[in-house]
């Protein structure tokens, strides 16, 4: 729900008009807080006994969690009944007992000042589920654009005191308004912090589902994880506990026990009687592991570490050599439930991968060292029997994604241009794009693949076969990530409704018809798990919206596509700031796709939409040409192209969108994209100048030197630039690389890089931050150090967005402190 009034705190004036600074504003007081207590406890006592500091973070992490507190809401503990209620600071007595106060500080822009506590006995402030320290001046604060909920525990007033609050600002700018509503923006906190379902596994009956779920706690500063296993047909939850995060978990075929992997341990739990063992104790480098059909074993995967290496000189002997790990086997095992007796299943050259397993036999693979075709792999597929190890080669493809049995032969999941199946539909002289994932069905002896999906426009990604011999798949389709049914019988493929847009997992059940549970997200709406009926029908049976976003409010996410030059629709949709206002001008970001697959609609991610139009941003998700699931037609316009279709469908959709929105500001829009979509950023850059600031994450801007140095820019290359290398095509490999066209950029440009990407190396960013800087361009560039392609540290990852955020603060609102704030000249 919009709601126009929810931030009207003070008086905002647009934009893109700067308020003069201000020496010594004036303090404002905090006249109204939420107040709860006294509480039963004696402060005097424990202050004395040692750990008062933890039992007030303790405090605060206990009621700070979950929903926001309302005036008549009432804790009670030791047999005493408190309620939240609004007082004024000043009426506070000097009873020595131990209280809780809690508001809100809401802000515009980033802001900096203190907050100035008055008046209260061993008064600690906590902002955003941190303590803060004080000094002198007060408490000093900077704070982002958003909601920040401020916790004061203290000991009453002191003696003849009068307890006040206020806020102080730095300058005119560092405005902040205090209220007391239940109702708050969303945070990078939140989003990050908020506990999830990270994986699941339903028993064969389909009746017990294990759940694994994983949240932090700001205050206390750490991880909270635990299993649950629910009884899907009473509804109760029948065991629950803590644990560590687990790798994998899976429910025997005969449904008696549960196999959780956590570290370098397997553990069995028996579903009756709750007991637990250890199966496999600290074998390092245990994964990818399955049960067999008969419940008696279990095959896994088991890495040895390469002990050969020097630090005086290392040879390649491959190019995958440069793979962190490539020298590393992974053979397959197998593990006696009863006894814990291991025996070794393989021992090939190279390590290899298990798909499936079926009686005794289990279907395998492993890559093989070629690079005499795009895109310069092969996969071995293989079978072995089990009881005495021989094997079977069943096909060598380039083209491979995964692999499971059928009844007659197999279900084979790979890229349309497989050279002995049928699954290419584009023109004769149009390259496929091979990222587009087919299902086929492959013959016993290999030679044949007959594509299931030609007239399908939806890319795979994922393959179960189900208990009736049908499959189940997840399937890229257009924004959303779905569950497609194939019914052998019909032979046909529909797609499931699962009751969310971006479908993260699914497990099901090994009856006829399955029992399945999937969890995903909306692009407005954060994680559930649902019940999918293969009819459409749906039960919810997890609420992250309940549990962890109750009282946050969310602005309207809408779809808007248009039509461009050459005919074709071009999807996307937009994001709204929570307290929208079609009569006001808005400041634009415009983000695509990286790589070939469209930006979905997941509820949050490493470009957190939701949080970006909190801050007062429209969003316009834009999903040009040469992205999966729109048909192959569609994604074949990605292959030799670095941009040139994508480039015209961007600037088109954004002139298009500013032209059909009245509230956004055709003079202050942005841009971002990370990996292609970096490039896509760069590249932009020298064909248009209508964003008034850019922001490149991880961005190529040499195809030539990415296709050589990136640890995967060849075989990512041998799809997207299929035939094409920079002997043969110089135009491709220099015209389309953006820094060879450098001079012709004059938009303010932010490079932000992992340091450690083996991706997309670091010098691609230097390339062009080496260019704008001789040239003179408006140019930064962020590193993250001990990052890889992606920010995965959670305080580096808020670092990176408030990097993001502060960027277009600068460029398109007139907003440069907080830039400056991180980022200061001296």
């Amino acid at each position: 729900m919009i709601r126009s009034c929810l931030f009207a705190l003070t008086l905002l004036l647009p934009f893109s008009f700067v308020l003069a600074e201000e020496e010594a504003p004036e303090p404002v007081a905090v006249d109204e807080v939420l107040a709860l207590g006294p509480l039963p406890v004696d402060a005097e006592r424990m202050d004395k006994a040692g750990h008062a500091d933890d039992l007030r973070r303790a405090l605060v992490g206990q009621l700070g969690e979950g929903a926001l507190p309302r005036p008549g809401e009432a804790v009670t503990a030791f047999g005493q009944r408190s309620e939240w209620g609004a007082v004024s600071p000043s009426s506070t007595g000097s009873e020595r007992r131990l209280q809780l106060w809690w508001f809100q500080l809401e802000t515009e822009r980033f802001v900096r000042g203190h907050l100035k506590v008055e008046d209260l006995r061993n008064a600690v402030v906590f902002v955003d589920g941190r303590k803060v320290d004080a000094s002198d001046e007060g408490h000093a604060l900077d704070l982002r654009n958003g909601s920040h909920g401020v916790w004061i525990v203290h000991e009453g007033s002191t003696e003849d005191g009068e307890p006040s609050v206020a806020w102080q600002g730095r300058s005119g700018n560092d405005r902040a308004a205090a209220h007391t509503r239940s109702e708050r923006r969303v945070s990078a906190q939140r989003l990050t912090n908020a506990e999830t379902v990270g994986d699941l596994a339903i028993s064969p009956d389909g009746r017990y589902l294990a759940l694994a779920y994983e949240r932090r706690d700001e205050a206390a500063g750490t991880e909270i994880r635990r299993l649950e296993i629910r009884d899907l047909q009473t509804d109760r939850v029948v065991r629950q506990w803590t644990a560590d995060r687990p790798a994998a978990l899976a429910w025997s075929p005969d449904g008696s026990k549960l196999a959780v992997q956590t570290g370098n341990s397997l553990w069995l739990h028996e579903r009756d009687s709750g007991k637990a063992r250890a199966l496999l104790l600290e074998h390092e480098g245990i994964g990818s592991w399955r049960w067999h059909p008969d419940s008696g074993s279990i095959l896994f995967n088991w890495v040895k570490k390469d002990e050969a290496e020097t630090d005086k000189r290392r040879r390649l002997r491959a190019l995958e050599d440069r793979w962190a790990g490539f020298r590393d086997l992974s053979q397959l095992y197998q593990v006696d439930v009863d006894s814990a007796i291991v025996r070794a299943l393989t021992a090939e050259e190279r390590s290899v991968n298990l798909h499936d397993i079926v009686d005794g036999r289990a279907l395998l693979s492993h890559n093989v060292i070629d690079y005499a075709a795009p895109p310069h792999g092969l996969t071995r597929v293989f079978e072995i029997d089990l009881d005495n190890g021989q094997q079977r080669e069943i096909a060598r493809l380039r083209q491979f994604n995964d692999i499971r049995y059928a009844d007659d032969g197999y279900w084979l999941l790979a890229g349309p241009g497989l050279s002995f199946g049928d699954g290419d539909t584009t023109p004769e002289d149009v390259i496929p794009n091979d990222y587009d994932t087919q299902l086929y069905r492959l013959s016993t002896d290999g030679t044949r693949a007959v594509s299931l999906s030609r007239a399908f426009d939806p890319a795979f990604s994922g393959i179960e076969r189900l208990a009736d011999g049908n499959l189940l798949l997840s399937a890229v389709s257009g924004e959303e990530s779905v569950l497609v049914h194939y019914d052998r019988d019909a032979e046909a493929l529909n797609i499931v409704d699962s009751g969310f847009s971006v479908v993260e997992s699914f497990v099901a059940s090994r009856t006829s018809p399955p029992t399945v549970v999937a969890r995903g997200s909306d692009a407005d709406a954060p994680q559930r798990v649902h019940r999918v009926g293969l009819d459409g029908e749906t039960e919810v049976l997890v609420d992250s919206r309940e549990t962890a976003y109750p009282d946050v409010v969310f602005g309207e996410v809408r779809d808007w596509s248009f039509t461009n030059d050459d005919g074709v629709e071009i999807d996307g949709r937009y994001y709204l700031p929570p307290d929208f206002d079609a009569e006001k001008q808005y400041p634009l970001i415009v983000y695509y796709y990286g790589g070939t697959v469209p930006v979905n609609r997941q509820f949050t991610g490493r470009y957190p939409f939701n949080l970006w139009a909190a801050n007062g941003y429209v969003i316009y998700v834009v999903q040009p040409r040469g992205a999966i699931g729109y048909g192959q037609n569609f994604s074949a316009r990605h292959v030799n192209a670095w941009g040139d279709y994508a480039a015209d469908d961007i600037v088109e959709g954004t002139q298009q969108f500013v032209q059909a929105h009245d509230f956004v500001s055709e003079d202050r829009i942005g841009n971002i994209g990370a990996s292609y979509g970096g490039f896509m950023t760069m590249h932009l850059a020298t064909k248009t100048d209508i964003f008034a600031a850019s922001i490149s994450h991880a961005g190529i801007s040499a195809l030539t030197s990415y296709w050589g140095e990136g640890w995967w820019g060849y075989s990512y290359s041998g799809i997207a630039s299929k035939g094409s290398f920079p002997w043969n095509n110089r135009e491709l490999y220099v015209e389309q690389s953006p820094v060879y066209n450098a001079d012709k950029i004059e938009t303010p440009m932010l490079l932000l890089h992992g340091e450690d990407d083996t991706n997309v190396p670091v010098g691609e960013s230097d390339n062009m931050f080496t260019a704008l800087k001789l040239l003179g361009r408006e140019v930064e560039m962020v590193e993250f150090p001990g990052q890889d392609h992606w920010i995965l540290d959670r305080e580096q990852r808020y670092i990176w967005w408030d990097s993001i955020l502060a960027w277009y603060d600068r460029w398109l609102k007139d907003e440069p402190e907080w830039w400056q704030h991180l980022y200061p000249e001296s």
